[in-house]
């Protein structure tokens, strides 16, 4: 079992051990967040719905961001990862969440901001945060770290 697997599996102890249930909302990670937890036996009591919100007309009509901060910060943003995360808890059963946006390449969004910066916003009702990365590498390692990297945060706040 890879590290990466262990961390996913980690996370999933701990969202059962909580009594947790993860919702997720991808942007540049075209679902992989969910495809990780999803790939583990009995995923469907602590899983319960991934979007992947693409379009900045899917981040604003399916997870609630503002036309404003879409128009404002950008989709990928502090502000977008945020508002995304908190779409999801709009939904009662969810009460732990993953979200991810940016860039990953090769070419940016027609903005100054550079490929491989990412927003990803995780936690809980209580505690949720937005994390700033700058990645390198081909398109495909950028959104793979990401991933990974997304799990991680899940852990230390699962803590």
């Amino acid at each position: 079992m890879s590290d990466f697997e262990k961390s996913v599996e980690r996370v999933f102890n701990a969202l059962l051990k909580k009594n947790y249930v993860l919702s997720t909302a991808e942007s540049f990670t075209a679902g992989n967040v969910a495809a990780s937890i999803l790939k583990i036996s009995g995923a469907s009591k602590i899983f319960n719905e991934g979007i992947t919100a693409y379009s900045n007309h899917a981040k604003e009509k399916r997870l609630g961001v503002s036309s404003d901060t879409l128009k404002y910060y950008g989709a990928v943003s502090k502000e977008t990862a945020y508002e995304m995360a908190t779409g999801l808890f709009k939904d009662k059963e969810t009460s732990f969440v993953i979200t991810t946006t940016g860039i990953a390449g090769p070419n940016s969004d027609g903005t100054d901001k550079p490929v491989g910066l990412c927003y990803l916003a995780v936690g809980d009702r209580e505690n949720l945060e937005v994390f700033k990365f700058n990645f390198s590498g081909s398109r495909k390692e950028i959104t793979e770290t990401a991933v990974e990297k997304a799990f991680l945060l899940a852990e230390e706040k699962l803590k």
